[in-house]
């Protein structure tokens, strides 16, 4: 036993003592360290700056506010103001006798308030004791109908007092004010001149660091009324996923971003800085408020947590960013959080799960330049993406190929496309990083020559319907410029003007002479595409047979005179015979895939090796071709990628950092490059083709996929469509669909051709402003389906510069476009024109002199005196076209409806230019043009109508 150690005991207490002395120290350090951790917050920090940065800006204000103040009359208001008060002083005793009035007669008041009651109550009850006796013919009815009539009088007894009692009142309130009033002007004369700044002042005292300041924000008192606390907003009509449980979303991202919806901190650093465009996003009186809509609606990210920086999931921008928060804020990727903040230039992203009901999102211009390019190299079309299933599939019909194009050209365009024409949307599936070995190479060749043997021979016969008669070169050239082929297809010879329009719906027609396999197919195809494809959204230019051929001349003139010299190599039987071996043993022997394979013929091979092919690459999804009808896209479905699990993405060995936005848009600018270093069978290669996409594209279709998330937004939080917003939304899928907005701007937006045009818009497809208030609705449907010119009319039906093509529109989509425009302008279907017109006396005269004061016929066709070339629509014809509401505001002004266009205003600022004609007045004048125009105008929907 120690000498140290007690009797009976264990162990040496002393030295216990000690370990215990320690550890209770080390515990209390513990403590003391985890409450200061969990006071000391650095969003505490963040606040004070902010608090700082707000007195700046105060004393800023306050300074500038010193400095509009009129010092000499604020001296002369002070002195009138001590005169003032002095004469109120020597009227202090006229103001306590009238005061102690006042307070008598308010008692007064409020004494007949209860006597005014209670006669009110008694003539109620003995009111409806005499009704019950009166019908009952019960022998008091007398004495109680006596009693009630006492009782009235007493009633009005009372109010007539109440009211003497009330005039006293205000006569005597209206003394007090008098006396006061001189003190009560003048300070409101000085209010005028330091309101400004004393309100300045009050805000500035409430930012002090005093000791108060310190006492509410010390620890234990501060849950009391801190000064620096945790802001907050909860959504209730946007939840969060908590647990499998949907919870209301809680931001916190104002504890940091202090000044985020106000107004004058846009010269901060972040996160002090203002909000951009206040009126769309997080502004109060802005379409998306914070308090309704949050911040990680659409910037993603985990508002409710606000430790510090990193504990909202903040994404840097680029490699240099992320340098900089590692070294300002040791910031590290989140991996642990499911939804990550989008980086800057991807917040767009965020307005996809609340308007997937729409082909484009106002303002959303990131998002709707990566739909439009989904729609350029038809993603939708191999990949499902909800929301997408109306459009139609990006690529040409093979049905009747064999008489389109030659089996050879077939081959090498298959095999490269960019090389024939490096406009080309088609994708190239071959010679890329994963499949370049000689090996693979062979294999391929094969699988080329197997599918082109399978599409041409399931080609359906086609016979064009027009010969080629000879066409002029230069003439062509100079149609297609002018009637409207650059608004769907891009031209070589017009490079820079098709790179302003950056058409994508057609093919760039460079080298198409090398492509197409005659003149007859080119001509009857101009005449008319509908004969070749049913579907074919290509238009009808109601091209005369000379315009066709001379059309046809340019386009066929226009070779590549390298691809045709090109020669595919013939399909390897024994390399044929060996891939489909793999195919057959994927599910059986091989042994019995041998003999499967032996029972072939030769030319059933090759089908067998065509058909399996075209569904190994997925050309089904773009294109049809007989026996893939309904088959399912390709490609993975795409509608939740942005919600993807990080761990589902496979990075192989590449070096791109671990994001989901980041594998998207390595993947897009390569989808073979997750094979690389991955010694794979050339069976279980990567298929997806290269775009050969620029940066800004593969960005643009990034965030618009990141935006596809799998967020369950209650139908509360979603942007739901009015009865109008729903039909619009369905008119413009068929825009969409038939590129209407490559040559219209539809209510200032689109007309994408419009912008080789700079010198004079006009001279482009008209812009479609107010349209669905402009035109008649039934002329509108009767229009699109018997197209005429408008602008530039006369009895030989001369063609505009450019010209409004005849599309093959059923007559639902024909509909669906009228009501479109009348939904977006609120229109009724109909304003009837019909009614025969109604003067007022000497009206029509009027108007007649009018015509000729404005000389309306130097423009318009259908006037007498009209020119023989007319630059502006037949005006005979607006009765059936246009409403007479909308004729009367563009006769108003036509610039504010239309800037640039050649109309004149002829009322500028309501003003009338010819004050002679019915004294002047501008809507009188209005009204007797609009009744001449209904008075001459035909019934007749169109000048076809016969």
């Amino acid at each position: 036993m120690s000498k140290k150690q007690e009797p009976g005991m264990a162990f040496n207490m002393q030295t216990l003592n000690k370990i215990f002395a320690f550890l209770s120290v080390a515990f209390l350090v513990t403590v003391v360290w985890v409450f200061l951790d969990d006071y000391i917050r650095p969003w505490k920090a963040v606040q004070l700056k902010g608090m700082k940065i707000k007195q700046e800006k105060i004393a800023k204000k306050i300074e500038a506010a010193e400095g509009e103040i009129n010092k000499e009359k604020l001296e002369k208001f002070e002195m009138q103001l001590e005169a003032s008060r002095k004469t109120v002083q020597d009227r202090k005793d006229k103001i306590a006798k009238a005061q102690a009035t006042l307070d008598l007669i308010k008692k007064d008041i409020q004494n007949e308030t209860i006597v005014k009651g209670i006669a009110n109550s008694q003539v109620s009850a003995v009111g409806f004791q005499y009704g019950v006796a009166h019908a009952e013919h019960a022998p008091n009815a007398k004495e109680l109908y006596k009693k009630l009539q006492g009782l009235k009088v007493e009633f009005a007894e009372s109010s007539e007092r109440m009211k003497q009692l009330q005039k006293e009142e205000k006569s005597i309130t209206r003394q007090i004010a008098t006396y006061n009033k001189e003190v009560t002007d003048t300070e409101r004369s000085i209010d005028k001149i330091v309101g400004t700044r004393d309100l300045l002042l009050k805000a500035k005292d409430k930012l002090k660091m005093d000791p108060i300041f310190a006492i509410r924000n010390m620890p234990f008192v501060d849950f009391l009324d801190p000064t620096l606390k945790i802001q907050q907003v909860v959504l209730e009509n946007i939840t969060d996923d908590r647990y499998f449980r949907h919870v209301p979303k809680v931001d916190r991202c104002m504890t940091c971003h202090v000044f985020i919806a106000d107004e004058g901190y846009e010269d901060q650093e972040n996160p002090y800085k203002t909000h951009p465009n206040l009126d769309l996003m997080v502004g109060a009186k802005g379409i998306h408020p914070m308090k309704q809509f949050g911040c990680t609606t659409c910037h993603g990210g985990e508002g409710h947590r606000v430790n510090d920086f990193n504990s909202a999931a903040h994404m840097p921008k680029d490699e240099e960013q992320q340098k900089e928060w590692e070294e300002k804020y040791n910031w590290h990727e989140p991996h642990k959080v499911p939804i990550v903040q989008f980086r800057r230039g991807q917040y767009e992203a965020g307005c996809v799960k609340c308007h997937d009901n729409v082909e484009y999102i106002p303002q959303a211009t990131v998002v709707n330049d990566g739909k439009r390019n989904i729609r350029k190299f038809g993603c939708y079309a191999c990949h499902k993406i909800e929301g997408w299933e109306h459009n139609r599939k990006p690529g040409p019909s093979l049905e009747k190929v064999a008489s389109k194009l030659d089996k050879e050209f077939f081959k090498n365009w298959v095999w490269s496309p960019k090389s024939f024409n490096k406009h080309a949307k088609m994708p190239q599936f071959f010679n890329q990083t994963n499949n370049d070995k000689p090996e693979f190479v062979k294999k391929n060749i094969t699988e080329v020559n197997a599918m082109a043997d399978y599409v041409y021979e399931k080609s359906k016969d086609y016979k064009p319907f027009a010969k080629y008669a000879g066409g002029n070169t230069a003439r062509g050239k100079k149609l297609v410029r002018e009637v409207g082929c650059m608004g769907c297809h891009g031209v070589e010879d017009f490079a820079p003007e098709s790179k302003k329009v950056d058409a994508f719906v057609g093919p760039y027609l460079d080298g198409i002479g090398s492509k197409v396999k005659s003149h007859d197919w080119m001509v009857s195809w101009l005449l008319k595409p509908s004969h070749y494809q049913e579907d074919t959204i290509m238009p009808s230019f109601r091209l005369s047979n000379r315009e066709a051929n001379d059309i046809a001349a340019y386009l066929m003139s226009k070779k590549n005179k390298k691809f045709e010299e090109l020669r595919f190599e013939p399909l390897d039987t024994k390399v044929r015979d060996d891939l489909l071996v793999e195919y057959f043993a994927a599910f059986e022997p091989v042994e019995v895939a041998k003999a499967r394979l032996e029972k072939m013929s030769d030319h059933d091979r090759t089908m067998e090796l065509g058909y399996r092919s075209i569904g190994k690459y997925g050309c089904y999804s773009c294109h049809n071709i007989e026996g893939f009808e309904g088959r399912a896209p390709i490609g993975p479905e795409l509608t939740k990628l942005g919600s993807k699990p990080l761990t589902q993405f496979g990075f192989g060995h590449e070096k791109v950092a671990h994001s989901r936005d980041a594998w998207v848009k390595a993947h897009l600018i390569n989808p073979r490059r997750w094979d690389n270093g991955a010694d794979k069978p050339f069976k279980d290669l990567l298929r997806m083709p290269q775009f050969y996409m620029t940066e800004k594209q593969a960005d643009d279709i990034t965030v618009a996929l990141m935006g596809q998330v799998s967020d369950k937004v209650p139908a509360t939080g979603v942007k739901q469509l009015d009865k109008d917003e729903a039909v619009v939304a369905e008119g413009m899928k068929v825009v969409t669909k038939y590129n209407c907005i490559g040559c219209h701007q539809i209510d200032g937006d689109f007309g994408d051709i419009l912008k080789i045009y700079d010198e004079d818009i006009n001279q482009g497809p008209p812009r479609l402003v107010g349209q669905g208030h402009r035109v008649q609705s039934d002329w509108l449907q009767n229009f699109l389906g018997n197209v005429y010119p408008i602008r530039y009319w006369d009895k030989d039906f001369a063609s505009n510069p450019i010209r409004m093509p005849s599309f093959n529109l059923s007559n639902e989509e024909k509909n669906k476009l009228v009501a479109m425009f009348q939904h977006k302008e609120k229109q009724k279907t109909f304003e009837d024109n019909s009614k025969p017109v109604v003067w007022e006396r000497g009206e029509r005269q009027a108007a007649v002199k009018l015509v000729e004061s404005l000389a309306c016929n130097s423009c318009h066709a259908g006037l007498q005196g009209s020119p023989s070339e007319p630059t502006a629509p037949n005006l005979k014809f607006a009765k059936r076209r246009l409403r007479a509401s909308w004729i009367k505001k563009w006769l108003s002004d036509p610039q504010a409806i239309m800037p640039g266009t050649l109309m004149p205003s002829f009322w500028e600022d309501g003003e009338s230019m010819d004050t002679e004609i019915l004294g002047g007045d501008a809507e009188k004048q209005k009204n007797a043009l609009v009744k001449y125009l209904l008075e001459i105008g035909e019934d007749k929907l169109s000048p076809l109508d016969k």
